[in-house]
């Protein structure tokens, strides 16, 4: 950085203008504080831009604090209204500001998203933003004797980029010592060297851009005014119409959303009291209690994720959500429909909730009330202006439910009055549909109730089958065959799970969250076992293998030779967050053919997402789940496991799952698995050099060389390093070293593979395997699959100056660098676990 000796006495400013960016919770507020040395920023968080000044080391200070984004978020996940600001921030400064400050906190961790976070939220205003940024460190105090630099060369590449990007500007701040002078002076000084470096200039933003902003802001605020005139007029209208006797002295209401929308906090604001356990549940949960002199019954079903499909969520969340309407007899007077208004509403999310209302008919929206939570975010802005400003896909959805709407601050539960004018609308709701409750369509109800309890009954058994199996086998089992070694391979689709499963299985976070495109080895101590474990690279969940690159089906077979002389078990990794079709049923037995036929008696399907069965059985969910999943599990012996990456303490779990890899290798004969040699003798032309298979049969009987903890692993002397180099992998650079030629024996048995029929689950004779209709409603077409965006790429993420311009045009901001075949849209674990 360049030092305050260099300055001149005229550079040195007496105003500073400063605008604070960054997620929620870093501490903006407090460092805006901190340097105008007194309580200017209310702690509590704000939608909008909010403007302070004072003084500071006798110089002017005008202070912007900027709405933060959710930390992890990419921002297409963020609200239109949160990109505004971002953009109007750095036009109430004006002519600009000096310095763009980045609060980062010491104290959590930056990683992918939170990079991608970053760069996407700033990038709004354009490349050069970076010149005039610095980041800001806060709770330092959390650092102790340990340096800054200390923590950033700790923290690893996401950080040390960040840096980067930012020419190394960056200053720590300690905001619980704000008496400490020194510190902000020091930040001023830094401030000052920054325009410097600017050649004395400010940061301003693009002119045609700022106006399209400012004309898009006006007109959302003039129609948020016409929209909040227009419903309360029809609610006048509605309740004048309504007569004493209309007044209900019970109310049965369902709660139904997403994931993480805040469904059970709801919940538990209506009845004034914690009802609702806000762990989230499989099944149906019904809770009820008194408010506003009303008897309440509240039904909570269970969410889908977020922008995922109808037809990627499993079958019993189906069933569940269908089953809801028929928990409070004779059916429920409104169904509150939860939105966060914390992140984006778009088309993804929109065909969510369309597909899983859906399922109970088109009457459905006659008796919803789209419920808005997180009700602290809008501050001073109104649900209209947020309404407006959000686009066409939530407007839509208030169409589609007759423009209905509550906004709820579950953080101020003690605030009766937003329930009793929920109570309200709720009235005029029943009103509004002369006086009648919903009901489904009673044929629809009794099938889905004549399959759950099918389903119930053959868990039961497959329970008790899969009980007596392993007591058999353990009892055929000697004190020898208790191995102090084990080594494994997880196998999977991205996303499922993967790196997750291996930490928990090594009890440390020994694998990096971040997809690798290359085998990862590492190992542990485990239930007294030395374990090995190999992570393989994942494919797209519904990508046949021949859509899947040439080098991940090298990585596949290269995997099962990185624990010499073979692994013991394969883990074959499912979430129990998506649904297990077709499609997903031939891209496992795509990928995994590759290995040959005999790879099937090695394998364990692994379920993650175990904390969502709450108190359903993994057998129930296996029987709901339909043909495509069992066959998958016959195909694997009926070895299964599910495993909670959430609960990573719990080391019975792990326990259990290295029993179950004991039994499978003495099922097995005490074997590990191998390599087929025909795979490996195959080549283009049908055959393969002895020179190579003895390099390879070397190989095999060698331990990995060099540092066994580090990502990527290299085999000196070996088959491989005949056709591959390996290369450590620079951060967001270009892509690793690769020879471009492949092995006789991967591209053998790909050939081997491509031949291959892949033969469809066997529907005959098996009552299981009926697929279920329900009349006329939307469940029976859920097979087809409708392309979406995804929004995890194996690109990285950019927000170029033209897409801002569209941006405040209205449309919405997306990420480039998607795969090119489209697919439906799956979660990250990160995402998962927000």
């Amino acid at each position: 950085m360049t030092s305050t000796m260099d300055l001149s006495e005229a550079q040195s400013l007496s105003e500073l203008r400063i605008v604070l960016m960054g997620y929620r919770y870093a501490g903006k507020s407090s460092s805006g504080n901190s340097i105008l040395c007194r309580e200017e920023f209310d702690l509590k968080r704000s939608a909008q831009c909010v403007r302070r000044h004072g003084e500071a080391a006798d110089k002017h200070i005008i202070v912007i604090e900027a709405p933060g984004w959710w930390r992890d978020y990419s921002v297409e996940f963020s609200p239109v209204s949160l990109k505004e600001e971002i953009l109007l921030s750095v036009s109430l400064c004006p002519p600009g500001p000096h310095a763009l400050l980045l609060i980062i906190s010491v104290g959590t961790a930056f990683k992918e998203p939170e990079r991608r976070a970053v760069l996407g939220h700033l990038g709004l205003l354009g490349e050069r933003v970076w010149s005039h940024t610095i980041v800001l460190f806060t709770h330092g105090d959390s650092l102790s004797d340990t340096s800054i630099e200390q923590h950033i060369e700790s923290e690893g590449q996401e950080l040390q980029w960040l840096l980067n990007k930012c020419g190394n500007r960056y200053h720590v701040l300690n905001n619980h010592n704000s008496r400490d002078h020194t510190q902000i002076k020091q930040l001023l000084e830094k401030i000052e060297e920054t325009v410097a470096q600017n050649k004395d200039g400010h940061f301003e933003l693009d002119r045609e851009i700022l106006h399209r902003v400012k004309e898009r802001r006006r007109a959302e605020e003039e129609r948020a005014e016409e929209r909040m005139k227009r419903m309360q007029k029809r609610r006048e209208i509605i309740r004048s119409q309504m007569s004493e006797a209309q007044s209900l002295s019970e109310l049965r209401i369902v709660l139904m959303g997403n994931r993480k929308a805040g469904k059970s906090s709801s919940g538990n604001s209506i009845l004034c009291r914690e009802e609702f356990d806000l762990k989230r549940s499989a099944q149906c949960v019904r809770r009820h209690g008194e408010a506003a002199d009303k008897h309440i019954i509240v039904i909570e079903a269970p969410g889908w994720w977020k922008n995922q499909p109808v037809e990627d969520s499993p079958e019993l969340l189906k069933e569940e959500i269908l089953l809801s309407v028929s928990l409070c007899p004779p059916g429920p007077h409104a169904l509150l429909l939860i939105i966060s208004l914390g992140t984006a509403f778009k088309e993804t999310e929109r065909r969510a909730v369309l597909g899983h209302l859906g399922l109970l008919g088109e009457r459905v929206w006659s008796h919803t009330i789209v419920l808005f939570t997180h009700g602290d975010s809008l501050s001073d802005t109104s649900i209209e202006q947020h309404i407006e400003s959000e686009g066409q896909e939530l407007q839509w959805l208030l169409d589609k439910c007759g423009n209905r709407y509550h906004v709820l601050n579950n953080h101020n539960s003690r605030d009766h009055t937003q329930i009793k004018q929920l109570l309200e609308k709720i009235e005029e709701t029943v009103a509004q549909n002369k006086d009648g409750h919903f009901e489904l369509d009673r044929e629809i109800l009794h099938r889905v109730k004549e399959r759950r309890r099918a389903e119930e009954e053959r868990a039961e058994e497959r329970m008790k089958r899969m009980k007596k199996r392993r007591e058999i086998i353990r009892s055929q089992m000697s004190e020898a065959q208790s191995l102090s070694e084990l080594r494994i391979v997880l196998m999977g689709y991205r996303y499922a799970g993967k790196s997750s499963s291996g930490n928990s299985i090594l009890c440390r976070e020994e694998f990096d969250l971040k997809r690798s495109a290359q085998c990862v080895r590492r190992h542990g101590e485990a239930a007294d076992k030395h374990i090995t474990v190999i992570e393989a690279p994942g494919w797209w969940i519904d990508n046949t293998v021949e859509e899947s690159p040439e080098l991940l089906k090298e990585e596949i077979l290269l995997s099962v030779s990185l624990c010499p002389p073979g692994p013991h078990a394969l883990l074959l990794i499912i979430s129990l967050g998506t649904a297990f079709k077709e499609t997903e049923r031939r891209a496992v037995l795509g990928h995994l053919g590759l290995l040959g036929e005999r790879v099937w008696s090695h394998t364990i399907v692994l379920f993650t997402h175990g904390d969502s069965l709450s108190d359903t059985s993994i057998e129930q969910h296996i029987e709901s789940e339909g043909q495509e999943l069992q066959w998958l599990l016959d195909k694997c012996g009926n070895r299964y496991h599910v495993l909670n990456n959430h609960n990573s303490r719990d080391h019975t779990q792990i326990k259990q799952l290295l029993e179950k890899i004991e039994e499978t290798v003495a099922q097995n004969k005490d074997g590990h698995f191998e390599l087929d040699r025909e795979i490996l003798q195959e080549s283009d032309d049908g055959g393969y050099e002895e020179e190579q298979m003895n390099k390879f049969e070397e190989t095999r009987a060698q331990t990995m060389s060099g540092d066994e903890r580090s990502d990527t692993w290299s085999l000196p002397s070996s088959a491989y390093s005949s056709f591959r180099s390996r290369t450590g992998d620079s951060a967001y650079g270009s892509s690793r070293s690769r020879n471009s030629y492949h092995t006789g024996f991967v591209s053998g048995a790909i050939k081997r593979y491509n031949s291959m029929e892949i033969p469809p689950p066997d529907l005959s004779g098996d009552e299981r395997s009926d697929r279920w209709s329900v009349g006329s409603s939307a469940y029976g077409s859920f097979r087809s699959r409708r392309g979406a965006d995804s929004v995890y790429s194996s690109s990285r993420s950019k927000v170029s100056l033209l897409s801002i311009a569209e941006s405040v045009e209205g449309s919405e901001i997306r990420a480039h660098g998607k795969p090119k075949s489209s697919k439906p849209l799956k979660i990250s674990q990160r995402e998962k676990d927000k």
